[in-house]
């Protein structure tokens, strides 16, 4: 799955330092040891910055350098005014359905089928006056320390303001999102895209507008003020132009930064809840309840079993977590839990899409014996490969009014060393189905 940044916030409870990752639903206070559910990541665009490592103080020393590698005489600082430039990031997941035949096959006519995946980060820059000479910041996203963009983290350097809209950011996106994509094995007759898990956001990123004069001449030079390398020369009627935005937004800050941590127990017992940074579904430990977050705060979900209680007891079990949409006496599955990769994820709702499990409330007694793996997908994700599963496999789909969404805990019977890489010899024991997965 996509690794996210990491982002530093604040705990309710001690006001202490939490640090989280950017698509974490919980995390647990280092100070007080509280344990956080994390609000507004994944239902708005968020603004994140980038604190810089290179300061004011420290630019003379690396103009220094630069001219030094470029052989320019020895510059005379004149000033510095550093600024966060803005730029859309994208994270999700590109399936590609491919149907043809295999080359050198094709008098025989027989079709065959292809899932190619791929992992998803584009950023792409957010304000169009300036040019900051690169389609992203050039590091790995997954490398920086974020914070929330406000005027109390950015102190006073000012936001460069966003001009791209979101619209045009979307449909950029649309093409990008299937770039780099592994060629087909297939002589192509049919393909079909999808995107999936997508989210938006804005990051904006620390640059360093400096002046230096090189003997007799002028040198406009744009920094980066995370690495303090130069990006590039810019001439003055750009640096005019940019004097004019930021003076324009110098005292305000970007909106929209309404991510919060709420304390994280169960609002029927008050009990502990989970703080796994990765699962969006947690059962209370003391009245076995689930809840997931909703509209900011925590709501209930019908939580089922197809399992019995010598299964419950049986250290050789372990229940994995299925999404079951039901209406008009049909059910369809799509796998809840976490995998390596969108393919495998696609070739188990394939095959467990109209499984039949019999299902019932899990019983109290039950409910803390229970060995199961995290619930990774949200609602919202099972129903988004669910689509992709009815238009690659002609299968029906079930339309999302008059039906109802429950979590289904199945046992599977341990036989592999690792659950979830390989999901190699695992069988599910329910009734007469014995199937193995792929």
């Amino acid at each position: 799955m996509i690794r996210s940044c990491y982002v530093s916030h604040h705990c309710p409870q001690c006001s202490g330092e939490v640090v989280f990752d950017q698509g974490a639903t919980g995390t647990r206070c280092r100070y007080c040891g509280a344990g956080l559910l994390v609000l507004g990541s994944r239902s708005m665009w968020l603004n994140f910055l980038i604190k810089p490592v290179v300061g004011v103080r420290d630019t003379a020393h690396e103009v220094t350098r630069i001219a030094m590698k470029n052989g320019w005489k020895p510059p005379l600082l004149r000033s510095v005014i550093p600024f966060y430039f803005p730029f859309y990031r994208t994270t999700g997941h590109a399936i590609k359905w491919i149907k043809g035949v295999k080359p050198g096959l094709e008098i025989h006519g027989d079709a065959s089928e292809e899932i190619l995946t791929r992992h998803v980060d584009l950023m792409r820059p957010a304000h169009m006056d300036l040019s900051p000479g690169l389609f992203s910041p050039g590091y790995r996203a997954q490398s920086l320390n974020l914070a929330l963009a406000t005027r109390e983290n950015a102190g006073k350097a000012p936001f460069a303001p966003i001009q791209k809209d979101r619209e045009e950011h979307s449909r950029d996106m649309e093409e990008a999102f299937f770039d780099s994509m592994p060629e087909p094995g297939l002589k192509v007759w049919e393909e079909r895209c999808f995107r999936l898990w997508e989210t938006n956001s804005v990051l904006f990123f620390p640059l360093l507008l400096v002046e230096i004069r090189e003997g007799r001449q002028m040198r406009l030079l744009l920094l980066d003020a995370v690495g303090g390398s130069l990006i590039r020369q810019i001439g003055h009627e750009e640096m005019e132009t940019l004097l004019d935005n930021l003076e324009l937004r110098e005292s305000r800050s970007p909106g929209e930064t309404r991510l919060k941590l709420a304390p994280l127990m169960c609002p029927e017992c008050a009990g502990d809840l989970d703080p796994d940074p990765s699962a969006h579904l947690r059962f209370c430990k003391a009245c076995g309840r689930g809840w997931e977050e909703g509209a900011g705060r925590l709501r209930e979900r019908e939580c089922l079993w197809a399992g019995t209680r010598p299964q419950a007891r049986d250290t050789s079990m372990i229940f994995l977590p299925f999404w079951r949409r039901h209406a008009d006496d049909r059910e369809l599955y799509i796998p809840a839990f976490s995998v390596r990769s969108p393919r495998l994820l696609y070739n188990l709702a394939a095959r467990y899409y109209h499984a039949q499990f019999p299902a019932e409330p899990i019983p109290y007694e039950n409910r803390l014996r229970i060995q199961s793996l995290p619930v990774g997908l949200p609602p919202d994700g099972a129903d988004e490969m669910a689509d992709v599963v009815a238009k690659t496999n002609a299968r029906e789909q079930f339309q999302k009014k008059g039906t109802s969404q429950s979590l289904v805990l199945v046992p599977f019977r341990k036989k592999g060393p690792d659950l979830v890489e390989p999901f190699k010899g695992l069988a599910v024991p329910i009734s007469s189905l014995e199937a193995d997965l792929p």
